[in-house]
């Protein structure tokens, strides 16, 4: 919000200027102007004394009475220049300045060149100049004002330099508006018997004699074109005289309206208009106004430009301000940027770095926004700005880093006060001791996991603490084998959320002896849906081993796996990782039936492409294995993934001939189930016929951290397989005479392809 304008009972002497003494400032006028944060419209009036100048003047700010001082007798009555300031009647947001200048000719001072000063700063110092003069414009009026031109001029000219080559108008901008007022003008407005407007009068008093044969009528002409040239924005206005009663005269500051002259109180209201509607902010530089603090610190330099003719002090005074307000616009942009990123929470690196991003924007447009012109330029103060924000980022996430970590610690600390008293009390040093510190090591993380608010060090904080437990993990699951070694084999399965349970029950399965070489798990499916971290996961959760990418995970979509690999779970269970699907084609199928009827060797590369007779060669090979598989078929698939319908059919298709060449139900895993499209695909496999489903969530390198309810997911799966193995062993024997099917089935295929 602006400031309001100081209230000015009466005008206050802005220059001093007595007799025989340098001109001066006065520090009360400045104080005024320095509280002043408004753009300001400074208009000035010059001319002869006793000339009607404050009058004019009062009338502009609205008091008649009480304003600047009007001179009634001979002695030139104001002294110096002096000021009003007002709330702009017309331009809101802006602040008035009024200059009333002692008048011209006075013969205390006697001096022309006091005269050239005082104009020279009206000049300097205005957005409009009122050049108040008497009877007619001649001659001497216009030596007179073009006198102080050429200072003037040379100012313009070098402030025109600073702007970019090819920019226009720069000096127009800078010229005041220039209003020539002639008092008790008597005569017609008429150019040879034409009437004319007082604009065309002042035209015509300034252009070239036509013509010229002397020097001195060429000086004439010279001096018409400079005055021309500089003030581009000229105006005229011819006051007739306000009454013919000498008395009225002398008090116009009290007198009515009514007692003066319709054509004076006419002209007086066009003047009045055109200075308050078009006349603008004085500008420090083209497109920046002046406002009350840089007006009073460019007071003095003012004074030295007219004194000296030495235009470098203003200048420089000039740069200097631009300098101070783009160093406060720069810190103004930084404490933006400070106050935005300590005012967001964020928890992670990457909500941190968008923060940064989006508040360096915000900072940078904040500075583009306050910057002024100077010779350094805004590219240049833009780096400065941003080399000053990495600065700051760099403090701002090392609180963040700090803060986070010591919350962290603090909600670690609390949570595993349990778990430290059980590890000195040595409760977990027990047969399956290590299953129940599994157990309370998931309620651990899965009490953080949900701790609000924990900052950039979160996970940071968790697995250095998980860290610091595998030593003692590794010990309570040595002590824990070692005690459980002697222990019966658990044959049955009491309690399904029993995670201990199962695992032991997985560990210790066997097939029947002599008959089966092992139970192997064949995992199908898309390649980049998730086998590998599928395989991952199992051998994770059935071994209690620390988390291992021993199947190699794919990072993105299109799979790892070129070959048929085999996982060795127990001694008597293998997970197989094979070729994922391109494509469900006819070569594809064939390559993808070979691996499921366990023809294609383990740790070799898939082709898909075979001829017939390389097809042939496949499936007369391993004739003599004595000890079959059991071969029990899973399909994963990813939740991410749609489901369209050629894949559906096509899926379906191989799903059932899975179930006729295995005998067994194919399992289908889900992966990424928590997309939220899980459901929807398992309503989908369910209208394919399937019956055991699983949607589930693997471990990653990313995410290794043991939760209870995923080793469940996976536990679970593993011994409803094995279930499973044990059903159809009973019920038939016939997996020991799948071989002579397969090679039929294959071999049909091949033939038909």
């Amino acid at each position: 919000m602006m400031a309001p304008i100081p209230k000015m009972a009466a005008p206050v002497c802005l220059i001093e200027n007595p007799a025989g003494k340098k001109l001066s400032v006065n520090p009360e006028a400045l104080k005024i102007l320095e509280r002043i944060s408004q753009p300001l419209v400074v208009v000035s009036i010059i001319g002869p004394y006793r000339s009607g100048k404050s009058f004019l003047m009062n009338t502009l700010s609205g008091h008649r009475r009480g304003g600047f001082s009007l001179g009634h007798t001979v002695k030139a009555n104001t002294k110096g220049i002096w000021m009003q300031s007002v709330p702009h009647p017309k331009q809101r947001g802006h602040t008035l300045i009024l200059l009333d200048t002692e008048g011209l000719g006075d013969v205390e001072k006697g001096d022309k060149q006091n005269d050239r000063v005082i104009m020279s700063l009206a000049l300097l110092m205005s957005s409009a100049v009122i050049y108040n003069s008497r009877d007619v414009i001649n001659q001497d009026a216009v030596e007179k004002l073009h006198a102080v031109t050429e200072l003037h001029q040379r100012i313009m000219q070098n402030a025109q330099e600073e702007e970019d080559v090819g920019q226009e108008d720069s000096e127009d901008g800078m010229a005041p508006h220039f209003v020539w007022v002639v008092r008790d003008f008597t005569l017609k407005s008429e150019l040879g018997g034409r009437a004319v407007s007082a604009d065309e009068y002042l035209e015509d008093c300034l252009k070239d004699i036509p013509s010229v044969k002397t020097l001195k009528a060429h000086s004439k002409n010279e001096m018409r074109a400079t005055i021309r040239s500089h003030f581009p924005k000229r105006k005229c206005f011819l006051f007739e005289l306000p009454s013919p009663d000498e008395e009225v005269l002398n008090r116009m500051d009290r007198v009515p309206d009514t007692q003066l002259q319709p054509g004076f109180l006419k002209e007086t209201k066009n003047f009045c208009q055109f200075i308050l509607e078009e006349v603008p902010a004085k500008p420090l530089r083209p497109g920046e106004p002046i406002t009350g603090p840089t007006f009073a610190q460019l007071m003095q330099s003012y004074i030295n430009v007219v004194t000296t003719g030495d235009i470098t002090c203003l200048e420089q005074s000039k740069s200097q301000l631009s300098l101070e307000k783009n160093t406060k616009a720069l810190q103004r942009s930084s404490e933006l940027y400070n106050n935005r990123m300590r005012d967001q929470f964020v928890n992670t690196e990457l909500e941190f770095r968008q923060l940064h991003e989006a508040s360096v924007e915000g900072a940078v447009q904040e500075f583009k926004n306050l910057y002024v012109k100077h010779e350094k330029t805004l590219p240049a103060y833009e780096e400065q700005l941003k080399d000053d924000l990495v600065k700051l980022r760099d403090e701002i996430w090392k609180n963040c880093e700090d803060s986070s970590r010591m919350k962290c610690k603090a909600v670690i600390e609390k949570l595993k006060s349990g778990v430290d008293q059980c590890i000195k009390d040595r409760k977990y040093h027990v047969a399956e001791g290590h299953s129940k510190f599994i157990a309370d090591k998931d309620r651990i993380v899965q009490k953080y996991n949900q701790e609000p608010d924990k900052g950039v060090k979160a996970e940071d904080v968790l697995q250095e603490y998980l860290k610091e437990l595998e030593g003692v993990e590794t010990i309570i699951l040595q002590t824990d084998k070692a005690l459980s070694a002697n222990k019966p084999k658990l044959t049955k399965v009491t309690n399904p959320s029993d995670c201990a349970q199962l695992t032991q029950y997985i560990q210790g399965y066997q097939l029947p002896t002599g008959r089966f070489h092992r139970v192997l798990i064949q995992l199908f499916g898309f390649a980049g849906h998730g086998k590998s971290s599928f395989v991952n996961s199992c051998l994770y959760v059935g071994n209690h081993n620390n988390y291992q990418d021993q199947a190699g995970e794919a990072t993105s979509y299109g799979g790892k796996t070129m070959d048929r690999r085999g996982y060795k779970l127990t001694e008597s269970i293998t997970i197989v990782d094979n070729r994922g699907f391109g494509k469900l084609d006819s070569p594809e199928t064939w390559e993808i039936y070979a691996q499921l009827c366990n023809f294609v060797p383990l740790d070799e590369i898939v082709l898909w492409n075979k001829n017939l007779n390389e097809r042939i060669e496949v499936l007369t090979k391993g004739d003599n294995e004595k000890s079959p598989d059991v071969i029990v078929p899973a399909l994963v698939y990813s939740s991410e993934q749609s489901l369209n319908d050629q894949e559906y059919e096509s899926i379906k298709e191989f799903l059932k001939n899975a179930q006729k060449l295995t005998g067994i139900l194919p399992f289908i895993i889900l992966s990424k189930s928590t997309s939220g499209a899980a459901s929807r695909l398992q309503e989908k496999f369910t209208q394919m016929g399937m019956e055991n489903i699983y949607p589930v969530e693997n471990y990653l390198q990313s995410d290794p951290v043991a939760l209870r309810g995923k080793h469940l997911n996976f536990l679970t799966f593993l011994k409803d397989v094995l279930d499973c193995v044990d059903f159809h062993l009973q019920q038939s024997a016939r997996f020991q005479n799948q071989r002579q099917d397969w090679v039929r089935f294959l071999m049909n295929m091949a033939g038909n392809m």
